[in-house]
């Protein structure tokens, strides 16, 4: 059975291509992760997807983007969370560096509960040349939703963001 993710793959330079392009336009943090939501949940046909951001501190993520249940409107996100470093699949997912998947929540004591309990959780992270910059997850209502090939496209999608991010930061102005 083919999923989304296996067609996205199939033209992921195209598709990828595409994405950059309309990074290039992001102006913020913030605005990049918006972008990365809405082409994640649009290219993976996604029922959930939302990107935390690191906050200054170095030690939280904060939600700053969703696609599905949790957008409330259009570039609104309600009832945001914040996290720890190494807390819930997020948290662990931002301290390693690593993707976290889970099968089945039930089974999984990192999980957190945030707008709606989902059996699966795919968490990768935004990051590039160890430089960690947030997060981009999405859950599934079905136990085993994600497979190798999500994992790979929102990998793929994810470091198309923190190359933005990082071009972000660097043109920043000293305070």
């Amino acid at each position: 059975m083919s999923s989304a993710a296996d067609a996205f793959l199939e033209h992921a330079g195209r598709r990828l291509a595409a994405l950059v392009g309309e990074l290039q336009g992001a102006a913020s943090p913030v605005e990049v992760a918006w972008i990365l939501c809405d082409f994640a949940g649009q290219e993976l046909v996604l029922a959930d997807c939302v990107v935390y951001l690191l906050e200054g501190d170095g030690r939280t993520l904060m939600q700053q983007a969703a696609w599905g249940p949790k957008r409330a409107a259009p570039r609104v996100l309600e009832s945001r969370i914040r996290l720890k470093l190494g807390q819930g699949i997020v948290g662990k997912c931002a301290q390693l560096r690593l993707p976290q998947r889970t099968i089945d929540a039930r089974q999984d004591r990192r999980y957190v509960v945030d707008d709606q309990f989902n059996l699966s959780e795919l968490a990768v992270p935004i990051c590039i040349d160890g430089t960690l910059f947030g997060v981009l997850d999405s859950e599934h209502p079905d136990a085993g939703y994600y497979g190798l090939a999500h994992e790979h496209a929102l990998y793929a999608i994810a470091e198309r963001g923190a190359i933005r991010l990082r071009e972000l930061a660097q043109a920043a102005p000293l305070r």
